[in-house]
C-alpha cells in the first residue's frame, strides 16, 4: 500500500511539473513587503512557458514582533496560504532565509523529484514554517486511496 501511494504522488508530481493555471492573489497591499522569493521548479524541463510553475513566498512586516507570510503558486496542487510568525525581537530582511527542498527531503532537484516545499526561518529563532506546494496534491491522493 505504501509503494502505491509513492507511485501515485511519483506520478503526480510529473503531472504536476507539465501544468500550471492562473495565479491566485491574497495579499493585502497595506503591508511592508519586506522580502520575495521565487522559484520555478520545473522551467528546466516544459517547453510551453504556460506550463511553467511558479511558487513565491512573500513575508511583510506586521509590525515590530510579526512577520506576515504569504505563499502562493499558479500551480492547481496549492491553495495560498497566510501565516502569522510572532517573534520577540527585531528582524530584518536580511534575517529571514527560505531553503527549498524536494517532497523527499532533498536540496537538489530532478525532473522527476521537483523542488515543493519551502522552509522560511528567521536568524535568531527555532522556529520555521514548513510550506508544502504540493499541499492539495497528496490531499487528492489520499482521498481517491481511501476510496
Amino acid at each position: 500500500m505504501k509503494l502505491r501511494r509513492l507511485v501515485v504522488l511519483f506520478f503526480l508530481l510529473i503531472s504536476m511539473s507539465i501544468s500550471g493555471c492562473a495565479s491566485k492573489d491574497i495579499v493585502d497591499k497595506n503591508n511592508n513587503l519586506i522580502y520575495q522569493e521565487s522559484i520555478s521548479p520545473n522551467e528546466k524541463y516544459v517547453d510551453n512557458k504556460e506550463d511553467v510553475v511558479h511558487y513565491t513566498v512573500e513575508v511583510y512586516q506586521e509590525n515590530d514582533d510579526t512577520l506576515s507570510i504569504h505563499a502562493k503558486s499558479n500551480s492547481k496542487l496549492f491553495e495560498p496560504l497566510d501565516y502569522e510568525f510572532y517573534i520577540d525581537k527585531s528582524f530584518s530582511k536580511d534575517d529571514i532565509t527560505v531553503e527549498w527542498t524536494t517532497l523527499m527531503g532533498s536540496a537538489e532537484a530532478t525532473k522527476e523529484n521537483q523542488l515543493c516545499v519551502a522552509m522560511v526561518k528567521v536568524k535568531g529563532t527555532n522556529e520555521a514554517i514548513k510550506i508544502n506546494f504540493i499541499n492539495r496534491g497528496i490531499e487528492l491522493i489520499e482521498d481517491a486511496l481511501a476510496k
